[in-house]
């Protein structure tokens, strides 16, 4: 993922922190069919004095995990969500004349070996792991033993498991650091007021 230097996000915390927050990823991998692209929710992984990995799952049929698919060189991009930048929200740049639309995100790029997991209790775990993320900040969290134990044994026995031990991590914050506060802190005003959900979310990265 190329990035200029003022956009780049290096810090580990702030990385792990995107990619947590915004866990349905873009996964791509060279598979029989070709190159494919699959959006996956995958769970990230940091044990102390462990690899950082993530897992994730999918249909036993799904070509990601057919065979010969073991140690295959995996990309799982993680993104906030996007909003277009109009320039007149730039207050400088009406002066300047320097003036031209943006697209402001922030996105992180994991790249490592893809690894197959055969294992009920991995995938009973990863699957509980998955949806206590999401589900924790709910006042009445919903967890997998509130299914039916035979419904979620049928479910996962169409199920496989994968893992990726992440080996390049890659961050990126394209949120208008090259303009002034000024700019920014009316680029927030003018996302705040938009109708769409995903440029007040943008608004609330944007540091003034």
């Amino acid at each position: 993922m190329h990035s200029q230097p003022l956009f780049q996000l290096e810090d580990p915390h702030a990385i792990h922190h995107l990619m947590r927050a915004y866990p349905l990823a873009t996964v791509v991998a060279v598979t029989r069919q070709g190159l494919e692209a699959n959006l996956l929710p995958l769970e990230l992984c940091t044990e102390e004095g462990g690899p950082t990995r993530l897992r994730g799952h999918a249909a036993r049929g799904h070509p990601l995990l057919q065979p010969g698919m073991d140690g295959a060189e995996v990309l799982a991009v993680f993104q906030s969500p996007n909003a277009y930048i109009s320039p007149r929200w730039y207050v400088n740049g009406q002066r300047s004349g320097r003036l031209a639309p943006s697209w402001n995100y922030a996105a992180v790029e994991a790249r490592g070996r893809l690894r197959c997991v055969d294992c009920r209790d991995w995938l009973q775990a990863h699957l509980q792991a998955l949806t206590l993320s999401q589900e924790a900040r709910r006042d009445a969290p919903w967890l997998l033993e509130h299914a039916d134990s035979g419904f979620v044994e049928e479910a996962a026995r169409r199920l496989r498991g994968f893992e990726i031990d992440i080996d390049h991590l890659t961050g990126k914050r394209f949120l208008s650091q090259q303009r002034t506060e000024v700019d920014r802190r009316s680029l927030i005003e003018h996302l705040s007021k938009e109708g769409s959900g995903a440029a007040h979310d943008v608004a609330r990265l944007v540091v003034p």
